[in-house]
């Protein structure tokens, strides 16, 4: 059935630049052994291949799925599920609306979180029903309408990116009462928002005015603000793997910081440059055994 194609706000102005100009992205698996506290990548495998959009890969609690967002035949973005061992495909939702973002609530394993581009071009804050694919009626955020990117920081706190339209706006979202905390309010910051594992911190990455991109903690209890690294040349998109482990991806190579070694520098573990190609946005699973990147074709989203 034809859907009316609806191009979501945060989608065109943060993601991709624009719609006609947006680069095709595809996902692939990577199996990470470590040793000696050093990680190991298995050859990347890809798991989508079309000419459009796959992308925001998120696993499971245990590991064995993902689900990403994908819009395969350019009409309408809905939340699709790998599993793993099976070579598997399902579509979650098929739906009106798009929807982005998918991601695990802590205190529900039964469920997922999406932002939703709703009809009326709201950006909503909403869970899906693992099992049947089913939106929740109402909003995890009733009087939230521009939510561009978010993270779980624990059962009942979320860091949200919110459009503002001076560059966007950083926030602590406490579920519970619904209220709101301006961390950033007129940008400098990036759209990778991620709960530091093992803790209810918030990393997120700080642009400076030199162009230089620094990785930031908050702590939320006593509100401090503190770096952790510069991130690798023009890289913005990261991802924590156990015991302070980080990844990122540029120029078709992998990078990898452990913030608990003595020898504090991001080193090259993998080049893949002739397999993938350029990819940018990544995804751990919880154990660190598993990544998912983000490839793509033409000028960087």
């Amino acid at each position: 059935m034809f859907r009316k194609l609806i191009i979501p706000a945060f989608f065109s102005m943060l993601t991709t630049g624009s719609f006609a100009q947006s680069s095709t992205t595809d996902i692939w698996l990577v199996d990470i052994e470590m040793r000696s506290e050093k990680p190991y990548p298995s050859i990347p495998v890809r798991i989508t291949q079309n000419d459009f959009y796959d992308n925001q890969p998120a696993f499971s609690s245990d590991g064995s799925l993902l689900y990403y967002a994908s819009m395969p035949d350019t009409i309408q973005s809905d939340i699709f599920e790998y599993n793993i061992r099976k070579k598997s495909y399902r579509q979650l939702t098929n739906t009106l609306e798009s929807e982005f973002q998918p991601q695990i609530i802590p205190y529900d394993k039964k469920k997922i979180s999406v932002v939703r581009v709703d009809l009326d071009k709201a950006q909503r804050f909403y869970s899906i029903d693992i099992l049947d694919g089913a939106v929740s009626s109402d909003p995890l955020m009733p009087n939230e309408d521009s939510v561009a990117y978010y993270c779980w920081m624990n059962d009942t706190t979320v860091g949200a990116y919110m459009l503002n339209g001076q560059g966007g706006s950083l926030h602590q979202f406490d579920m519970k009462p619904q209220q709101s905390i301006i961390l950033m309010s007129n940008g400098g910051f990036g759209r990778c928002l991620l709960r530091v594992p093992g803790s209810d911190m918030l990393s997120y990455v700080q642009k400076g005015a030199d162009g230089k991109n620094t990785l930031m903690t908050y702590d939320m209890y006593t509100e401090e603000r503190m770096p952790v690294c510069e991130l690798p040349e023009g890289v913005e998109d990261y991802a924590w793997g156990t015991k302070g482990k980080l990844y990122a991806g540029a120029n078709g190579r992998l990078y990898f910081y452990d913030i608990e070694s003595t020898d504090l520098k991001w080193a090259e573990v993998a080049n893949w440059e002739k397999i993938t190609g350029n990819f940018y946005r990544i995804a751990m699973s919880k154990d660190g055994n598993k990544l998912a990147i983000v490839t793509y074709k033409g000028d960087k989203p």
